[in-house]
């Protein structure tokens, strides 16, 4: 009778156990389930488990509908975010071990910030309504490109090993790259900027586009 009652409960705790890593992640949009579900719903059961989610290095979801981008969260070791072409207002991203590219293009966003990712190096966020933007903690990108958008203003300062950066057609009236000694390409066509408003310190073989005469 013993030996029965101890299976029951080995019984009870693996099924518990079970029960546990099928629960379903509970997505705050449908279309962004409904996409990774049709990529990444390896067992089929019709619900994508965190275990599922971590094996995930790529996240590849263009035109999808999406209205949040919160549920990348559940993500935690993916390593190229691709969200082009949806419909976001805001994005926040924060200590994403892996990530190496993120890229929002034409998604009618209004605000980003970024904070602790440590090994990003490319990001895109062309073709939004972004009039500021939050990078802090984020040595790594060589690669940032923020054409047509409503930026004023913008520090590059911290990004030390920035090598390619585009901001053309914002309102962007003067530009420090005093910090920026990797520094190789710079485009502000559409800023109404001269070449005496960029303030270059020691460095000046940067091959600049756009300014005015």
């Amino acid at each position: 009778m013993r030996k029965i009652k101890i299976f029951a409960t080995l019984c009870l705790i693996i099924s518990g156990f079970s029960f546990f890593y099928a629960q379903k992640l509970n997505f705050k949009d449908q279309n962004f389930e409904k996409a990774v579900l049709d990529n990444f719903d390896l067992n089929k059961n019709g619900l994508l488990e965190q275990e599922e989610a971590n094996a995930v290095n790529n996240l590849f979801l263009v035109q999808k509908g999406i209205k949040s981008a919160e549920d990348v969260g559940f993500f935690p070791n993916v390593k190229m975010i691709v969200l082009d072409d949806n419909t976001i207002s805001s994005v926040s991203l924060d200590n994403f071990a892996y990530l190496e590219l993120f890229s929002c293009t034409g998604c009618g966003m209004s605000s980003f910030k970024a904070e602790r990712l440590k090994n990003l190096t490319s990001l895109y966020l062309d073709n939004n309504l972004l009039e500021n933007i939050s990078l802090k903690e984020t040595p790594r990108i060589d690669q940032l490109t923020l054409s047509l958008n409503q930026l004023k203003t913008i520090d590059i300062t911290v990004l030390k090993n920035l090598r390619k950066l585009n901001v053309e057609h914002n309102k962007i009236q003067k530009l420090d790259i005093s910090g920026n000694p990797a520094l190789q390409t710079l485009n502000i066509s559409g800023n109404k900027m001269k070449e005496t408003d960029i303030r270059k310190g020691t460095k000046t073989d940067v091959t600049i586009f756009g300014t005015e005469l």
